[in-house]
């Protein structure tokens, strides 16, 4: 019998395929068919090195954005004033920058409440610290040591005529000395009094200043504020102005005073540590 092509002869039929269970739902599967393809060779330590990036919208990423370190939290208004006080006032602003910042927080933003009554606190106490000062310079007046002085320095000259030897008894240049050693003692005094009072009343003064420095920064923000709020701003601006002004004559009367009594106190000393002993030697002498 001839060979038929390709014959080789029976094969076996294939098997049926064999019924697959029921696919259950497992934890954590872990079959071949969802695992990538592994390269061939020794398995590898435990790593977590290689673990895939987590999606942008995991919850692990959803937070909120984070804030700039030191952000300022004051009100726009309230940094806009900083800024231009720093460059129209650098010195100043480098010196009192802290002090600024909490006026600029305290009537920012402008109200018409606030204006009315800023700086009424310093307003009041500069007030009352400008009483001392008018004090110490009428009591200056009233210790009447130049005219004192001049009697004392009058009583060491002898007469010069008839007249003033026959009619003229001055009081011996030692009947004096109390009186010098008293007024010395009282000028001694005001020198110390007004001394602490031209502190306080400077340091109020310079309060006065950094209140009408903000307002005058204020108005510069305020161009868009109501005509009343305008208005109070000047007028605040105005008796601030005043008051400031006042300080500073203040201070200079006193100064003045203060070089007056000095130049006395000099020349009562003079007086009695030279004068005075000179006098009562040359008598002993005479007298001798």
């Amino acid at each position: 019998m001839t060979p038929k092509a390709f014959e080789f002869g029976a094969q076996p039929e294939p098997a049926p395929d064999p019924v697959q269970p029921q696919a259950v739902p497992r934890a954590f599967d872990f079959s071949d068919a969802a695992a990538p393809a592994t390269p061939a060779g020794p398995p590898k330590a435990l790593s977590f090195d290689d673990l895939p990036p987590v999606p942008a919208s995991s919850s692990l990423t959803a937070k909120a954005p984070a804030r700039a370190l030191f952000e300022s939290e004051d009100h726009p208004a309230v940094r806009d004033a900083l800024a231009i006080a720093r460059a129209e006032h650098p010195l100043l602003f480098e010196q009192e920058e802290g002090r600024l910042a909490v006026l600029f927080r305290r009537i920012l933003p402008v109200r018409l409440g606030l204006v009315t009554q800023w700086a009424e606190e310093p307003l009041h106490e500069q007030a009352a610290l400008l009483q001392p000062i008018t004090e110490l310079v009428l009591k200056f007046s009233e210790i009447g040591v130049p005219a004192l002085l001049d009697a004392a320095l009058e009583s060491t000259r002898a007469p010069t005529g008839m007249f003033e030897k026959l009619f003229r008894r001055p009081a011996p240049p030692a009947e004096y000395k109390p009186a010098l050693l008293a007024s010395r003692a009282q000028l001694v005094q005001l020198m110390a009094d007004s001394e602490v009072a031209l502190r306080k009343l400077e340091a109020s003064a310079k309060e006065l200043n950094l209140h009408g420095l903000v307002l005058a920064v204020v108005s510069t923000l305020a161009a868009g504020a109501s005509d009343v709020t305008l208005d109070a701003l000047l007028q605040r601006r105005t008796l601030i102005g005043q008051a400031v002004r006042q300080a500073e004559l203040s201070t200079l009367q006193m100064e003045q005073v203060r070089q007056q009594a000095a130049d006395l106190i000099g020349q009562v000393s003079s007086f009695l540590t030279v004068t005075l002993p000179a006098l009562e030697m040359a008598q002993a002498q005479g007298g001798g």
